[in-house]
């Protein structure tokens, strides 16, 4: 690559000299008389393409004759070494190299020596066409070539759209007279009817509507759940004029890009500047994930009826407890661990053994006893002696009461005992209501007393959160070649209490904002988040409610 400073002398109306400065960047400098030439010299005298610096295989920049004369000292040269000092005529032009600044391989000047003499207007005015009637020849070209296209292109798309009748017929054909207007190829998605323009451009000129897109669309959740906020900000909004189409985030004719923009340009617009779109939010200024992404949220299920879930950011280390109701160290679940078949019994467990994979995206089936528990902990749910082994169902309290009154009534006391000392409290919290007073049992709506109101414990509600990030998608299968443990610290935790989600900085090892980072991957917003769907957890509890 070549970095040239060229200085071009010219004389003003008092005849000093005056100088220009331009920096050309490019592979090899042109120099001509042709429009396309780096250097464009406008002058009868100098051919189309009169020369070329370039550098040869000595890696020095030399001057090389394409098509006209270079004059050095009075001797006509093919090529000349640019040197510091060389000048060399380019016809009626004199190239001086200058000394270079830093920043540049080399300076030249540029100086016309020899003007034009003073009859050249007048020998070009008594110069003849070279073909007669050329000009005529082309004019009529010209203009039949316009009404061509103007037929193609205009009048006969026109003429479908506007007459009813052809409108009918050619709805029939594979391809319409209109499709000629099509800016690119269809996406895949809409390849199905794609050739049938009037499905999305339902008026003729007119930009393609919201409405179009919902005929089909209808299931697509709005952006906000708010209603009256979501009308505010994508349709009456001053800062996006008259608000904002699906088609200018879903951009059509774009073949083989994606259909949505993949950019954060349009998120910025809102995100950048929260308070001017809701002045009431609390959401922070957000312009890209490696700059100014606030701490991820957590998603917690509280177990209360009335507010189901509370996000916590993770800064706030206190709160980040989850009560899930159950009594789980990972630390014993992982690597080799003691089998319940003695002290040979040693398996090697994995994050795999419990956490069961589905679906194209690797998310994780709800933890199972009857798959995932019963094979290491079926003992904690026998008692006896070996001849009289009692097993009691895991599930409702009722009937492992209900098992034990059967099968070993004169001893329902000491087992029941058991059972919530060792059995059922090895995993699960355990609430004693044998101090519950008449006040607090609870009955149906026919006045009785609930029966499961008379047994002496009860097993702690399961709080077991299955989706820790409700406002972002996360895929596991993308994520495959990494070990579970680069992003979940769990190995030594000892409590179901511990959080074991990744943070902000934890997901930027690997990937960076919207532009890439030496050794990480560029995330967009929509790396991680879906426009549509972002409250579809708010609304499926709201609906449970």
């Amino acid at each position: 690559m070549i970095n040239c400073l060229l200085i071009k002398i010219s004389l003003n109306k008092r005849g000093m000299p005056v100088r220009s400065y331009r920096t050309l960047t490019a592979e090899e400098l042109s120099i001509g008389r042709g429009a396309e030439c780096n250097i464009h010299l406008l002058d009868p005298r100098i051919s189309m393409h009169h020369a070329v610096i370039k550098r040869l295989d000595d890696g020095q920049l030399h001057l090389v004759s394409v098509n006209g004369e270079l004059e050095v000292d009075g001797a006509i040269l093919q090529n000349t070494a640019l040197t510091h000092g060389t000048q060399v005529m380019i016809g009626p032009f004199q190239l001086k190299v200058e000394p270079a600044p830093p920043d540049v391989n080399i300076a030249v000047s540029l100086t016309l020596v020899h003007l034009l003499p003073d009859d050249f207007q007048n020998l070009k005015a008594r110069t003849h066409e070279p073909l007669r009637g050329a000009s005529i020849f082309k004019k009529r070209l010209a203009i039949s070539l316009v009404a061509f296209i103007a037929l193609i292109f205009l009048v006969l798309p026109l003429a479908q759209n506007l007459i009813p009748n052809l409108h009918a017929t050619m709805a029939k054909l594979p391809l319409g007279f209109d499709r000629l207007w099509s800016p690119g190829h269809i996406s895949n998605s809409h390849l199905h009817f794609g050739s049938q323009c009037f499905n999305c451009h339902e008026v003729l000129t007119q930009q393609v509507s919201d409405q179009a897109c919902i005929k089909c669309h209808l299931n697509v959740a709005p952006h906000i759940a708010d209603p009256k906020l979501q009308e505010k900000v994508f349709n009456h909004n001053k800062l996006f004029m008259d608000g904002i189409r699906c088609a200018e985030c879903h951009r059509e004719h774009k073949s083989p890009f994606p259909l949505a923009r993949q950019d954060n340009s349009t998120c910025v617009k809102c995100h950048g500047n929260i308070k001017s779109v809701d002045k009431s939010s609390k959401l922070p200024n957000i312009h890209d994930f490696n700059r100014d992404h606030p701490a991820f949220k957590l998603t917690f299920l509280t177990g209360d009826l009335e507010k189901k879930i509370e996000r916590i950011p993770q800064t706030d280390k206190a709160r980040l407890v989850e009560k899930s109701g159950i009594k789980f160290p990972h630390s014993q679940h992982f690597g080799k661990v003691q089998g319940p078949n003695g002290i040979w019994d040693i398996r090697e467990m994995t994050c795999t053994n419990c956490h069961q994979q589905e679906g194209k995206e690797m998310r994780f089936k709800p933890v199972s006893y009857n798959r995932d528990c019963v094979t290491c902990h079926a003992n904690q749910l026998t008692m006896g002696p070996p001849e009289t082994l009692i097993t009691v169902p895991h599930g409702s309290e009722q009937n492992v009461m209900n098992t034990l009154k059967v099968q070993a009534p004169k001893q329902l006391a000491h087992y029941s005992e058991s059972l919530r000392t060792d059995g059922c409290a090895y995993c699960h919290e355990i609430n004693d209501f044998k101090a519950k007073t008449k006040t607090q049992v609870k009955v149906d709506s026919k006045g009785k007393a609930n029966p499961d109101d008379d047994l002496p414990w009860h097993v702690a509600p399961l709080n077991i959160n299955q989706d820790w990030f409700s406002k972002a998608r996360f895929n596991h299968a993308s994520h495959q070649t990494q070990k579970c443990q680069s992003c979940h610290a769990v190995e030594e935790s000892e409590s179901s209490a511990d959080v074991a989600m990744p943070d902000r900085q934890s997901c930027l090892r690997c990937h960076s904002g919207n532009s890439p980072k030496p050794k990480r991957i560029a995330s967009s917003c929509m790396s991680c988040h879906d426009f549509h769907d972002s409250h579809v957890m708010h609304e499926a509890l709201a609906e449970s409610k």
